[in-house]
């Protein structure tokens, strides 16, 4: 129980929840309560889905109407379930995956990486890229579903996106994954790597821009993938 509760905690006592990782990594306990929002954001955010899949699907009727009729029937309802079901499965693979990258560099810049405590480290961390996700469905709701014209539109404008309404592709999902609850998460990562394996600030802070330069780069790769 007391390491659910440091999900909380870790956004406003991080080197104590750290500390306390360093002596007990664990996966499960911090994962469970995120994976459990996440199923609620994906099934409050599925409306909007169906409504961004509008636009995609009156192109595919005019190129293979049996192809079009069939997506927005599994849309309508299929999607909705697997995506709900999907989600926290997908979020642990890429949990393991950012673990596994955060070991690779934390052995690079001159560490002895520990898996498990770095799996444990990004979990916690993650917990801003949930409040992100909660802060975007809340924007959605207040706007409408008529508000929603393309994927792109599901991450409401709360980063450097603000400051470019016309950008698009590639170069907009790079300003939408500069806001603050990255920023925020980037300073969770490289507090918890500073703590759990005794780094110096610098380089602790190295390995966490790098892998938010990364996410930021694979994510606006992905929103121009699905924006065409």
């Amino acid at each position: 129980m007391g390491a659910a509760l440091d999900l909380f905690k870790v956004l406003f006592e991080p080197k104590a929840v750290f500390e306390r990782v360093r002596e007990k990594p664990t996966f499960l306990a911090p994962f469970i309560p995120l994976a459990v929002v996440l199923m609620i954001v994906t099934l409050f955010q599925a409306p909007y889905q169906r409504a961004a899949m509008a636009a995609r699907l009156a192109t595919m009727a005019q190129q293979n109407p049996q192809a079009a009729e069939a997506a927005q029937r599994f849309s309508a309802g299929g999607a909705s379930i697997v995506g709900i079901i999907a989600a926290p499965i997908v979020m642990a693979i890429v949990l393991v995956i950012v673990a596994g990258v955060l070991w690779v560099l934390v052995s690079v810049v001159g560490g002895e990486g520990r898996f498990t405590t770095l799996l444990s480290v990004a979990t916690y961390a993650t917990v801003t890229r949930m409040l992100l996700s909660v802060a975007g469905v809340a924007v959605l709701m207040l706007k409408g579903t008529t508000e929603i014209t393309s994927m792109a539109d599901l991450q409401p404008a709360l980063g450097l996106d603000l400051l470019a309404p016309g950008a698009t592709g590639f170069l907009l999902g790079v300003l939408k994954g500069i806001n603050p609850f990255a920023v925020w998460g980037a300073f969770l990562t490289a507090t918890g790597i500073a703590v759990t394996h005794r780094m110096s600030k610098g380089s602790a802070w190295a390995v966490a821009l790098t892998m938010m330069v990364l996410g930021v780069v694979l994510g606006a790769g992905g929103m121009a993938l699905a924006s065409r």
